[in-house]
């Protein structure tokens, strides 16, 4: 065979090659790094701040589909990686239901209190999804967000500023923020779970139930559950965090 030929014969090959070397080199470009474990001090940089989260991966998750994301967020004076983990026992939901599990931590342990701490942890909240995104499978029609107390509170914030990003909400034992007076005025109706003992001493039940209607009122789907002789704590483990599964299941985004 001559030079100009085997030219012509490699030039066309390559050709014909190229856009399949292009898929190879996407995909590869694409794939996820992340791994199945526990993960306590995570840390990722936003607007220069440095900002914490524990992250948890069940073992049995198949990492090559798309998966459900719940972000929890801690109350005020509690941290993410060790107090809210253990008596919301959360991670052992992750790991019947194989989802994937984020704790972010807040500065100063309390969540978005004045307008540019609302900024940052909003802020704070689409760098955690994009980064976590990035590394695992994400089912984005199936992001979550729930909250206990000061957590709870920012969980209502960050469905009503999100609202076309997370599926839906619970928020246990936690208030509206001043944010709603004139109404959740949120882009979507977004799904909302409200969780509140009758006895809680820090935030009266007749706020969430005042919650609850002013939800209804903006024809938000609600689901109400108050329970009886609760103060301001974590509902009974198993069956609680079996009801806000079961309300997140049916809820996706689309």
């Amino acid at each position: 065979m001559n030079i100009p030929r085997r030219f012509a014969i490699c030039t066309a090959l390559l050709v014909l090659l190229t856009p399949a070397i292009a898929a190879v080199a996407e995909e590869i470009e694409k794939a996820k790094t992340g791994t199945h474990g526990t993960f306590i001090n995570e840390k990722l940089t936003v607007n220069k701040q440095e900002r914490l989260y524990r992250l948890m991966v069940p073992k049995l998750l198949d990492l090559k589909k798309p998966a459900a994301l719940v972000v929890a967020f801690h109350g005020m004076g509690v941290d993410s990686s060790k107090v809210m983990p253990h008596y919301t026992r959360l991670d052992s939901l992750a790991a019947e239901e194989k989802f994937i599990l984020v704790y972010p931590e807040a500065v100063g342990r309390s969540w978005g209190v004045d307008p540019k701490k609302v900024t940052a942890d909003l802020a704070f909240f689409d760098a955690l999804i994009a980064d976590i995104s990035s590394r695992y499978e994400v089912d984005a029609n199936r992001i979550y967000v729930l909250g206990m107390s000061n957590g709870g509170y920012f969980a209502h914030l960050v469905g009503k500023e999100r609202s076309t990003k997370v599926a839906a909400v619970c928020s246990h034992s936690g208030p509206l923020g001043l944010q709603t007076i004139l109404g959740i005025n949120a882009e979507r109706k977004f799904p909302v779970m409200i969780v509140h003992g009758d006895k809680d001493f820090l935030f009266n039940v007749k706020i969430a139930r005042d919650n609850r209607d002013k939800y209804q009122r903006e024809k938000h789907e609600v689901q109400y559950v108050e329970v009886a002789g609760l103060n301001h704590f974590w509902a009974g483990v198993a069956k609680i965090n079996s009801q806000i599964w079961e309300f997140f299941e049916k809820h996706p985004l689309k």
